[in-house]
């Protein structure tokens, strides 16, 4: 009798748009449920890949912060600078160069080149220095050139600054940088 009921039930709720699941599991016994809880990593609002996947102008660094695996890192609690190249800056590589880099077989190589583009720790604007180095987060250094208000990283023009997240700080650039190790990978070169 039971079961005739847990039918229509499941009949009644799938005609009106409800998940017939939900009304099984309450006649199952406990110990037959499976509980399947799969924990997402975590970001944080208003983190940097919160930041950066808010804005159309950085699109595909979003989609190649997710290939790589870095959104959660940079979406995490540990305080991180990024000069995160745009769409634009993206669309100055040589042809066919981001679909190479987005293959899961280069994943790696993706992530060092996206690390490029990452200093530990907050670094605003201010304080950036003419001719000084930085170590980045692929363990490469990254030249910073200041000539008056321009300021470059690398040969990479710094179009805006010291836009804030709750774990660091985003200055958007109008190039990718492409660190040594990179050099020659589909078309790549410093």
């Amino acid at each position: 009798m039971k079961h005739k009921n847990i039918t229509k039930l499941i009949v009644a709720a799938s005609l009106s748009g409800f998940t017939p699941i939900l009304a099984m599991e309450e006649e199952m016994q406990p110990e037959t449920k499976m509980e399947m809880e799969i924990e997402a990593p975590k970001i944080n609002e208003g983190s940097l890949t919160a930041v950066i996947s808010d804005s159309a102008t950085f699109a595909t660094l979003t989609a190649a912060l997710k290939a790589a695996g870095l959104d959660t890192v940079l979406g995490g609690n540990d305080n991180y600078t990024i000069f995160a190249p745009t769409d634009e800056a993206f669309g100055k590589l040589p042809a066919g160069t981001l679909d190479k880099l987005l293959m899961p077989a280069n994943k790696e190589k993706l992530r060092s080149l996206l690390l490029y583009h990452v200093i530990p720790g907050k670094v605003f604007s201010t304080d950036l220095k003419d001719d000084m180095e930085v170590t980045t987060a692929n363990g490469e250094l990254l030249e910073i050139d200041i000539d008056g208000d321009e300021v470059k990283a690398e040969d990479a023009m710094v179009y805006s600054t010291d836009t804030m997240a709750t774990n660091g700080v985003m200055h958007s650039v109008g190039e990718v940088i492409v660190p040594e190790s990179l050099d020659g990978f589909a078309g790549l070169d410093d």
